[in-house]
């Protein structure tokens, strides 16, 4: 499996995910993830929303692992926005990727 497939292969996952920033601390729902990012909404409609280019730091749980990281706001839309995780540990992401394909996995397993 090359690389780009394995660090950009995402996952629908709602999982609480918080983001902190110079001016904000939110709480936020997953929409999916990669090893490289994830893509949020918000938890509570009118939460304050990151502009794109903020730099800050993402926290969320993979079933017992706990991901907490810095990353770059890419994305804003109304509804959240999406990031891409900054400098992430090599075991961080093998355990990311872990996780999303056995999401799949039981996903696939579930629908067949």
């Amino acid at each position: 499996m090359s690389a780009n497939r394995r660090n950009f292969f995402r996952v629908h996952a709602a999982l609480r995910f918080t983001f902190s920033w110079d001016t904000g601390f939110e709480l936020f729902r997953t929409i999916d993830v990669s090893a490289s990012g994830a893509s949020v909404a918000r938890h509570v409609v009118d939460s304050a929303l990151p502009a794109r280019g903020t730099v800050g730091e993402c926290a969320f749980n993979l079933e017992s692992m706990e991901i907490r990281c810095a990353a770059t706001v890419v994305r804003v839309s109304p509804q959240g926005f999406a990031v891409r995780f900054e400098d992430l540990p090599r075991l961080m992401e093998d355990r990311i990727c872990g996780w999303a394909f056995r999401q799949e996995q039981k996903h696939a397993a579930n629908a067949g």
